[in-house]
Formats: structure tokens, sequence, C-alpha cells
């Protein structure tokens, strides 16, 4: 039925996708006088902006209905993607509204449902005479050929993606710089309680019906994808990306997560793929100065937060937009928005270069760019106008967070779906901007080439990306002209860069004009010239010289994108450039990486050059490079050089050398999980370790020794002498206490059982935390609920570290899980000392009994917590020493967080990175730390095939195994062959209960020493 209705006025607000997946449980009793959702005048008045800023309402409710993305064609036509059907109704309300302005006045008054019976829509974008949409498994070409105002063609362009839970996945299709359309995809989050709805893992991602296209492994391996429709060109690119990405002018890639609203795509996937061998934990830059899961300064009146939603932080971040409207002054030619629907706000950073990659910092201090007290407004997406306004796409509802991270007494209300006929869009400029116009003006269907041409040097994204996409699809010789005069004369960089890749569109781009680009004046021109060149450079001659000869280029950015490409070309002149680069710029870890990911980089002959060259001072980039020089080698798997690396590396060990030699050793055990050794495929080596470990002096030497200990595994032929000389080593209260610690580590690796009455003695609180820590941790590889009574009899003398291991121990039996809930429910322990992760798995992601029983016992108590953080008020206006709080530091803090290099172990974030925060903001995150994940420290949860699981912080992931480290700094590699799952628990790390440790003097010294770094 083609209905067209009229506006009757301005409604409410939106909502958003669900872009939430952690936090704090919500008081109930909050729930009795929850807001009412607000008409248009009063949404409006309960928005706050930045100063020079105003705020329209362009779009509200009955004109669009939970809107999630939009997009304005080149005729002025405006399309809303409407996805209804959040959270759990999968029976196809989601639909295309096609908006119109019939009055002229600039905006839409009437709509028209160009699509309908679709699932879970969340991203659309113009292409030839339709629209792609984007609702898994399938990406949608959509076509109104008679022109109603509906769609008549209803094609499957790609297929294969998941039906997961909606927050995370395929959406918005971006038409690239370089004429490829990218999308986004968040990956699978596997769920029991909803696997009938979203437990679809997807297939392989293909072009629909075309069987000799490329075909993407399922799912696209849960990474971002590009695909070009008319060739059939499809690829994976190297990270993903949950709810929108972005690009800036110069095509650099942007991509955003729940907790992680800013980060970089460094290196992208055809370079990560040419090198098998390259140690590459991340293709990941994570750019923001104030940290993911950061700080957000809402002004929500009676906000709703449910079970297992994050407050004061980034918990839902989505709709990442880099702002490139040009209409918005100067200083925001370099700000991306973000929007955070679970707080009600609206985002801004300033994103800067720093050397190869990106930094973020904030637009704003202590406040955001626009807030709303109605509890209701959901932003979830942006859209820059060809007005140059910034549009923000509200989905307004009263709950935003899907099912899977809430009370089930929530689900079981009507709540989920109250009020979802609402939605609005808001329209964003400065004070002295006109309202929109081009609702009624856009002509650039009817334009010729030379005329849409000319809009590439608009300095709005809209035309310049517009523009291209049109010219490109036309395909019209007429175009080529103008398109070279303007890459000739144009005084916009950014005019000559849309010229150069619509001629590459245009197969009309010759060497000339490239060797042009590379001497431009701008540097993103001369970075992206080296991507064409690169193309090309089997065709056309003369572009290797003119390449090399940007080895010295001032910018940091083009000698990397240099590098990347001299890395796939064969030939002496290419190396030594290269070499040039990586040694000039050895402190760069990104430079490392784009010299390592060379097709033709000979691991044993460069660590020869790189030991020649670099050991003459200690540098921590110097180090690294060793390290992953080491990792590199390693995975070539040729077990005569890892042999040789392993002898040198384990021998004549001295102050001198120790800093390069336990670089490699560390790059060593880093990659030997990763190629499926034997543990007796290395006997000789693994003696070499044991008596390095055992004998050498270099306190720095034990931890890489210990790695490969663990990786190495212990000959059965020494197994009595080493548990002889460990438990000599521990026994001794005269040696270095990490020394010790490792030394029962060992013990609890070759035979816990024998030595159950040491390691008790080992756990009492007279020894040093840390080998309290590994005593308990011993003590739970011994099977039996013994182990449980006795950590359960002694857990009242046990510090928040200490107890965290036993918690661990507690965990690996059902009996003693309930032997846990027993000790709860007694009050024996209480629930903040368990840990938010752990309480989150048992809540989530147990079955049965335990799961109720967790979530009646487990629940985070709202008024416990602010309890908790109102006695320690007086902290805040206390004088803290930090020289004093150093030590609390040391004695609190150090097991899990690092102070730079000087201090701590590197499990949680640095400390140093958060000095600059509040007094009040530090004692919030101390005492209530489940309520923030830090930058890249959620707790992962990994199930291997043998029904064991591995839980801690990812910190390398490649194609053949996943990394993993715990609160001790113990890594665990797995082979993703051993994998059966892995899922985030979207929760932070870092334990609760540090109240039960230090009083508020000691807080404020503590807080004095972290704002002293």
């Amino acid at each position: 039925m083609n209905t067209k209705n009229t506006a009757a006025g301005l409604c409410s607000l939106l909502l958003i996708i669900t872009l939430s997946a952690c936090a704090t449980e919500a008081d109930h009793s909050d729930r009795v006088s929850f807001q009412p959702p607000l008409d248009g005048q009063a949404a409006l008045e309960s928005i706050e902006v930045m100063e020079g800023f105003r705020v329209e309402m362009f779009a509200a409710e009955p004109l669009v209905q939970d809107p999630a993305a939009m997009e304005i064609d080149e005729q002025g036509r405006i399309y809303v993607v409407e996805m209804r059907s959040y959270p759990l109704d999968d029976s196809g309300l989601g639909r295309v509204k096609l908006l119109e302005d019939t009055n002229g006045d600039g905006f839409p008054d009437s709509y028209t449902i160009f699509a309908d019976s679709l699932k879970f829509p969340k991203g659309v974008m113009r292409w030839k005479n339709g629209i792609l949409v984007t609702d898994a498994p399938h990406l949608y070409y959509l076509e109104d050929s008679t022109g109603d105002g509906k769609a008549d063609i209803r094609e499957i362009m790609l297929t294969g993606f998941a039906l997961s839970n909606p927050q995370h996945n395929f959406n918005t299709p971006i038409y690239g710089l370089d004429n490829w359309i990218y999308l986004a995809n968040g990956g699978i989050i596997r769920t029991e309680t909803y696997a009938d709805l979203f437990g679809d893992s997807g297939s392989k991602v293909r072009f629909y019906g075309i069987d000799d296209a490329p075909q993407l492994p399922q799912n696209a391996g849960n990474l971002n994808v590009r695909f070009k429709p008319d060739s059939h060109e499809i690829e994976m690119r190297s990270v993903r990306s949950q709810y929108g990405h972005t690009f800036d002018a110069w095509g650099r890639h942007f991509l955003i997560s729940n907790a992680h609203h800013h980060f970089h795509e460094a290196i992208a996937r055809e370079y990560v793929d040419r090198n098998p061998n390259l140690p590459l934990r991340s293709a990941i830059h994570y750019t923001p100065e104030h940290g993911n899961a950061a700080e957000v300064y809402p002004i929500t009146q009676n906000p709703e937060h449910q079970l297992l939603t994050d407050r004061g932080v980034f918990t839902s971040a989505s709709g990442l937009t880099w702002y490139l409207g040009g209409a918005f002054p100067e200083e925001f030619n370099n700000v991306n928005f973000v929007a955070e629907s679970v707080h009600n706000l609206v985002h801004a950073d300033v994103v800067e270069r720093k050397g190869t990659v990106f930094t973020a910092k904030r637009l704003l201090e202590g406040r955001e760019f626009l807030s709303s007290k109605d509890s209701w407004f959901r932003p979830v997406q942006f859209y820059i106008g060809p007005d140059g306004a910034l549009y923000i796409i509200d989905y307004y509802r009263r709950i935003i967070e899907h099912p899977q991270w809430m009370d089930d007494e929530v689900i079981a209300t009507t709540d989920l779906y109250e009020s979802t006929e609402r939605g609005r869009i808001y329209r964003v400029v400065p004070d002295e901007m006109d309202g929109p116009e081009w609702t009624s003006s856009l002509e650039l269907a009817n334009q010729t080439a030379a005329e849409l041409a000319e809009h590439l040097n608009s300095r709005n994204i809209w035309w310049r990306r517009t523009a291209q996409r049109l010219l490109v699809d036309r395909q019209d010789p007429a175009a080529v002209a103008p398109l070279k005069e303007i890459v000739v004369n144009s005084a916009e960089g950014t005019a000559r860069l849309h010229a150069l890749w619509t001629l590459d569109g245009l197969g009309a781009l010759d060497g000339e004009l490239i060797q042009m680009a590379l001497r431009d004046e701008e540097p993103g021109v001369r970075e992206n010239a080296i991507k064409l060149a690169e193309k090309r450079i089997d065709d056309e001659t003369g572009l290797t010289d003119a390449l090399v000869k940007l080895s010295n280029d001032p910018s940091e950015r083009v000698r990397y994108q240099l590098l990347l490409t001299l890395g796939g070309i064969d030939s002496e002149q290419a190396h030594n450039v290269r070499e040039q680069i990586l040694f000039g710029d050895i402190e760069d870890e990104w430079i490392q990486i784009a010299y390592l990911s060379g097709k033709d980089v000979d691991g044993t002959a460069l660590l020869t050059e790189s030991l020649e060259r670099l050991t003459v001072s200690e540098t921590s980039g110097k180090s690294l490079f060793f390290g992953r020089i080491a990792a590199m080698i390693t995975r070539s798997e040729d077990h005569t050089v890892i042999r040789r690396l392993l002898t040198e590396g384990l021998t004549d060990l001295d102050e001198n050398n120790s800093w390069w030699k336990t670089s490699i050793l560390s790059g060593l055990a880093e990659s030997l999980p990763t190629i499926g050794i034997e543990q007796i495929d290395f006997p000789n080596e693994s003696s070499l370790a044991l008596d390095s470990f055992f004998d050498s002096d270099e306190i720095r030497v034990r931890g890489p020794v210990m790695q490969l200990i663990d990786v190495l595994g212990v000959p059965d032929d020494r197994k009595e002498e080493v548990l002889q000389r460990a438990s000599s080593v521990a026994a001794d209260r005269e040696l270095d206490e990490r020394f010790r610690a490792d030394a029962i580590r060992l013990i609890s690796r070759i035979d816990p059982e024998s030595y159950e009455e040491e390691l008790y003695s080992y756990s009492r609180p007279s020894e040093p935390s840390v080998v309290q820590q590994e005593a308990v941790a011993g003590l739970g590889n011994i099977p039996g609920t013994h182990i449980a009574s006795y950590l359960l009899d002694n857990w009242g003398s046990m510090t928040p570290a200490v107890r965290d291991r036993a918690v661990d121990a507690m965990m690996q039996e059902n009996e003693r899980i309930n032997m846990l809930l027993d000790a709860v429910e007694d009050n024996r322990v209480l629930t903040t000392t368990i840990g938010w992760n752990r309480r989150v798995v048992l809540m989530r992601d147990t079955g049965g009994e335990v799961r109720e029983r967790a979530r009646e016992l487990l629940r985070e108590d709202p008024a416990e917590r602010a309890e908790v953080l109102d006695r320690y008020r007086d902290a805040l206006v206390l004088t803290g020493d930090p020289a004093r709080g150093k030590n609390v530091f040391r004695a609190s803090c150090s097991e899990c967080h690092q102070v730079g290099e000087e201090l701590g172990t590197a499990f949680g974030p640095d400390i140093a990175t958060v000095r600059h925060w509040s007094p009040q903001a530090l004692m919030s995150k101390i005492l209530d730390p489940g309520r923030s994940i830090a930058d890249g420290y959620e707790m992962w949860v990994v199930e291997r095939t043998t029904g064991s699981s591995v839980a801690g912080v990812i910190v390398e992931e490649t194609s053949g195994s996943v990394t993993l480290r715990n609160a001790g700094g113990v890594e665990t590699t797995i082979p993703r062959s051993e994998i059966e799952s892995i899922s985030a628990t979207n929760v932070s790390a870092m334990p609760s209960g540090l109240e039960n440790e230090i009083d508020e003097q000691q807080m404020a010294d503590l807080i004095a020493y972290i704002r002293s770094m």
C-alpha cells in the first residue's frame, strides 16, 4: 500500500541501535517514576549544545519511527531506514521511508514507504538508480523503476553475513575515496538465551547468485568488508567496526565499538596478508588520549540503566563521523563526532596526526558537544547533508540496551517496546547558518560531466563523494578532460585527490598524472598517489624511480605508505629505500610493522644486520623490533633456526646484552605456541631456559625465560631436580619475591599435589603478595572441594589481589562455584570481591540453577556502591602525599597496573594515562571499576575444544592463534584449531573491593601519586 502521510507536528525523540553492552544494574525503585517521552518542543528544550551552534528538529514521528540511518540522493530525496523490530522481533517490521518536502520550506513533511518487510535494517547508501540496504544476512539493492516512490526491484547483492545480535550485524555502507564500497561488520556475539533469533553465525560472504566470484570466509571472518558491485570484487579488511565507521578527507579509515569510541585501521589487509609470518598483534591503533571507555558527561535527568550497563563512561559508542561538511568553523575540520545513546549525548574529539598514526583529544573538557536531559534521547548515527549540517539520527526509546545485557524482570515487562512509534532527526548548524534549502534544489542527476567534476572543488564531502560516485557510475569519457584540469590546476588538495581517484575509476589515469601527484604540495595527495602508483607499478615505466625519490619525504605518513608499497616490489633499489626508512624511523612501531609486512623479508638476515646496527644503545623501539624479528622467524617454523636463536639467546647473558637477548627470547616465546610445537621438540633448549632461570643474576631475564619454560615445558628427566631447586628458591625469603613467585609457579606447573602443604604455607599473609598469589593459583590446580574450603576458611586474611586468584581457583569446578555462592549468601564473601567480570560470567554465561542463583546473589546494588563512594568523600579534601601514595600503589595496584616502565605489571592500563583525571573521577574509577572498561581491557572468555576455558584480556590475535593475559601478567596462547568459541564479557578486568584494603588517607595519597606522574 502506497501511503503518504503528512507530519502533524513535532513529536518525540529517537533511540539507537543497541550499541550498549556493559555497565551496572539499575535500581528497580527508579522504574516506578521513570521519565515519560517528551513532545518535539520539550525535547528541543532539553538539549544543550556547544556555544555557537543551534539544534533544529528536521523530522519527527509520525514522519519517522525508530530511525537508524539516512541517505540523501543527488535529487534531494531522503531515505530513512527504520529498525522498528529491535530488539527481538524478526517478523519483518523494518522498512525504508522516502521523505519529501512538498511545501518548499526546507523540511520534509510527507513520506512514502519505499520498502518494507525487512528484519533489522541498519544502513543505507545511494547506488546507481536505487539504494543499498544492510539487513543481515543480506545486502539488498532496492530500486523504484516506475517513479511511484516504492521499490519494485528488490535484489540480493551480497549474502552470508551473520544474523547475530543486531548491534553487531554488518552495517553502514560508505562509498570510499578509492571507489570501493565499505561495510562495517561487528562480528558475532554468541547467545544461548536468544539463540533461536540471533544464533546464526553466517556463512561464506559472497555475491548472491554469482558462482565464479570470490567468496570470503564465514561472516567475513568477523571483519569489515569492501566490495565493488560491477566487477564482483570483494575483500575483508584487517579490523572490525561495530555500528558505524568513517574516513578522513584523505581516505584513512576510523572505526568504533561499544567502549572503544575511536580507533584507526593502522595497516590495511592487503599488506597484512602478504607476509604470513608477520608478527602483528592487531591492526588497530587506539587513538584517544583520554582512553577508551572514557569518561562522558551526561546531563540526563532520571536516567535508566540496565543490569550490565556501564555508567559514566562510553558503553554504547556508535555512528563515528568525521566532520567534512565545510560549514562549521575551521577547527571542526579535524573533529570526529560519536553518538553515546545510553548516556543521551554526542561526543566530539579533535584528531591530530602523531607520527604514522593519530591521536584524539576531547574537543571540550568536562562537557559534551551536545547532550540532553531527556533519557529517551538515543542518538545512534549521523549524516552530513548537502548544506554541511550535521544531522543526528535519534532512535528515541525508553530502553536501548539489548535484552542479552538486561535483567530478566525487565525483559518480562512491556518496557522493551514502549513507545516504539517514535523517532527523530535533528539538524545541527552554526548559529548564523540559514535553514535547509537543498530539499527542493538538488539537480545533480541532470548535470553534465563537467558540471559534476566542478563539485569536486566543494569543501563539503557530500558534494565531492556524490559527484565522484555519479561520474564513475556513468563512465562518460567527457569527464576525463575536466578531471585532468582539476588535478593540474585546482587550488584545493581534496579536489585534486578526488579527481585522481575518479580518473582511476574511469580507467583514465596515466603515469604522468601520478608522477605529478607524487610531487604534490599536499602530503595527503602524495600519500594517495603512492597507492595509485602501486596499482600500476608493473605497467607504467618510471613509477618506481619516482617513488624512491620520496624516501626523505618530510611527512611520516608519506614515508609509511611508501614503505608499505615498496614492500611489494622485488628490487634492490626498493630494498635499500625500505631499509633507509626503517632504520631512520626505528622507534615508530608502525614503521616496523610496515617493513616486516614486505613479501621478501629474510628474518634471519634482518636480525643479523639489526644486531650490527642497533645494539650500541638500548631503546624501547629497538627492544620491540628485536622481539618482532624473532617472532617472525619463529613463525617460519624452521626448527633449526629456532634452536640456534634459543641457544644464542640463553647463553652468555650479561648486563650489556641482556636487553636485546631477552627481547629476542620474548619474541620466540610469543610465537612458539602459534606453530603447534610439542614440548618434547626442544628438550636441550628447555634445559638451557631452566638453567638461565635459576642461575641468571639479571632480574629482567627471568620473565622471558619463564615464558619460554611455559611453552617448552620441563623435560621428564629434570622434573625432580627442578622441583627441588624451585622448592629451595621458594623457601628462601632472602631472594627476590618475584623470583620466589615464579619458582612456585614452576612447582604448580609440574606437581602441585605433592607440594600442597608448601603451597598452603606460601599462601599465608606473612608472605609477599605475589608469592601468595602464585601459591593460591597453584592450589587451584589441585582438584577437589577441600581447596575451596581452605580458601574460604582463610578468606578474611587475604588482600584483594590474593582473593582475585582465589576466586579464579574457586571457579575451576562447579562444586567450588556453589561453595563460593554459599559463602556470598552467608555474607562471608562480598559480591564486590568476586570481581565484576566473573559476576557477569556467572549471571550471563552459566546455565540452569547456577545462573539463576548468581543473578539473585551477585546483582550490583547501586546503593551499596553509593555508600562506599560517600564514605570516601573525605579523601577528596585530605592532603595527599605522592611518596606514600606510591607505596599504596605498589601494595594494592601494581599487580595489575604499570606506571610507565617504572613500576607494576602490564595487565591493566598504564596508570600514567589517567593522571590528568580529576580526583573525583579517579576515586570513582578506583572504588567502582566495574563501571568502566579501559582501552582494550575488557575480559574475554575462550572455550577450548577440550572443554576447558581461559579468561583474560586479548593481547594478540592472529590468523592462527589468540593470546590472553591474566591478572598476574601470565599469557596463554591458544591455537585457533583448539578454540570452540570466543566471546567478550563486555566488562572490565579490574576487580572491585579496594575499599576493604585502604582507608581515606591512603586513597588521598594514591590519588596524589597518580596525579603527580
